[in-house]
């Protein structure tokens, strides 16, 4: 066996073992839904869905799950509206500063989520006392937060988008008469819909399953399903959590491969 093969076996078993590592809590997780005994143990009596029906008793995780979907849905617009134009900008128009801009719109990639969702509540907070309203914790504080996160994703995706369009197809629908909004809208909307509804897709994502933000803007009375995911494990550990944490799995997966269908994640990730 030549060098270069043997070279290449253990290459691509490393990589194996790279994602078997990455993989294994998520196995793990799935597995132990299937549990038919309260007491998490190895091996287990025996298997059942059963968790999976109490589910469907569970009304905290049910109002969660749909405040969860609500805020993320919200933030998900906000974030389309103002990265497309954002990205429109970037891709269409030179100015001063447009390299400072696109740096301020990916910086929160590298901030951490905890420290964001604490500057936000301070400056929230600091800013209601000024004002004499009270922004924190509320449900509008927690979606201006999951905009934060969610906004260097759009606008990734969108500009991508935007510079794979001809431009000249939009010249001449002007040339032929139309308007620069109708040119935009009937030429190069059309042309950059799957990198919108991929766009879409990661920002809802990254908001759905954001924890740290939600922890200290939440609004009294709420809980988003990270958060309430997070109570149950304080007070019981058995298959049921494993069962919320499996349908979650499950939502973002398909989510993620819909994205990957309309525009693939490589350009993305």
């Amino acid at each position: 066996m030549s060098q270069s093969i043997v070279s290449r076996v253990f290459s691509k078993a490393g990589i194996f073992l790279i994602f078997a590592f990455m993989l294994l809590p998520v196995v793990m997780v799935v597995w132990i839904s299937f549990f038919s005994s309260s007491a998490i143990m190895f091996p287990p009596k025996g298997y059942s869905l059963q968790w999976y029906g109490k589910l469907l008793e569970q009304e905290n995780f049910l109002n969660a799950f749909l405040y969860s979907i609500r805020v993320s849905f919200i933030a998900m617009v906000i974030s389309l509206a103002l990265g497309l134009l954002s990205s429109i900008a970037i891709t269409r128009y030179e100015f001063k500063g447009k390299q400072l801009l696109q740096s301020l719109f990916l910086s929160p990639l590298v901030v951490p989520a905890i420290i964001t969702g604490i500057a936000i509540y301070i400056f929230m907070f600091n800013l209601g006392q000024i004002l004499g309203i009270n922004f924190v914790p509320s449900t509008w504080s927690l979606i201006l937060a999951n905009f934060v996160i969610t906004i260097p994703w759009t606008v990734r995706l969108l500009t991508a988008g935007l510079q794979g369009v001809n431009k000249s197809q939009e010249e001449a629908a002007i040339d032929l008469g139309a308007s620069r909004f109708q040119a935009f809208w009937y030429v190069t909307l059309p042309s950059i819909r799957p990198s919108l509804v991929a766009a879409g897709i990661i920002a809802f994502i990254f908001s759905f399953d954001s924890l740290e933000l939600s922890l200290m803007l939440v609004s009294p009375g709420q809980s988003t399903l990270p958060i309430e995911i997070l109570n149950y494990v304080f007070w019981k550990l058995d298959p049921l959590i494993a069962a919320v944490s499996t349908v979650q799995i499950i939502i973002v997966g398909i989510l993620m491969v819909i994205a990957d269908r309309f525009v693939g994640l490589s350009k993305v990730f």
